[in-house]
C-alpha cells in the first residue's frame, strides 16, 4: 500500500487559494472520512448545487420519537442512500446505527439538567480503488432536552 496525498483537506483555505499558495492536502481513506463527515453533517436543500445531497438527520431534529426502531431504520436507510450515491469511492458499505441517552448533571445539585440523544455511526467498507477495508466512526448529538 503507498499513502498519496493526492486529496485536498477540508475545509479549504480561501486566504492560501487567493495567495496562490499551495493547499493541504491528505490520503485517500482521510478524504472519505472527511467527506462522510459532511455528508453527515450536511442538511437537506443546504448544497444550492445539489439539493438531495445532505442527511435525513436534520429534518427528524426534536422530533418525538415514537418508536425508535423504526426512526433507526429511517436513519440508515438515509444514511446508506447518501453514502450510495454521493461516495462512490467505497464499495460494500455496511453502516451500524445506535443510540445513547446522555444525561448532564448540574455539579453542585446533583440533578439530572439536560438529556441529550446521541446517534453513533459505524461505517466499514472497501476503498475501490485500492480494495483496502475502511472503517469510520462517528457520533452526532442532538435534541437536548431541558429538565429545569
Amino acid at each position: 500500500m503507498s499513502i498519496l496525498y493526492n486529496y485536498y483537506t477540508l475545509p479549504l483555505q480561501c486566504q492560501d487559494l487567493i495567495q496562490k499558495k499551495r493547499q493541504s492536502r491528505c490520503t485517500l481513506a482521510d478524504s472519505l472520512r472527511q467527506h462522510i463527515h459532511l455528508l453527515i453533517r450536511t442538511h437537506f436543500n443546504e448544497s444550492r448545487f445539489d439539493s438531495e445531497y445532505g442527511c435525513m438527520i436534520w429534518e427528524k431534529d426534536f422530533e418525538t420519537i415514537r418508536s425508535v426502531d423504526k426512526w433507526k431504520t429511517e436513519l440508515l436507510d438515509s444514511f446508506q442512500k447518501a453514502l450510495k450515491k454521493y461516495e462512490v469511492r467505497l464499495s460494500d458499505i455496511q453502516i451500524v446505527v445506535n443510540l445513547d441517552d446522555l444525561k448532564v448533571v448540574d455539579p453542585k445539585t446533583r440533578k439530572i439538567v439536560e438529556l441529550r440523544r446521541r446517534i453513533n455511526l459505524h461505517i466499514e467498507g472497501i476503498i475501490r480503488q485500492t480494495n483496502e477495508a475502511f472503517q469510520h466512526k462517528e457520533f452526532i448529538f442532538f435534541s437536548p432536552l431541558s429538565l429545569t
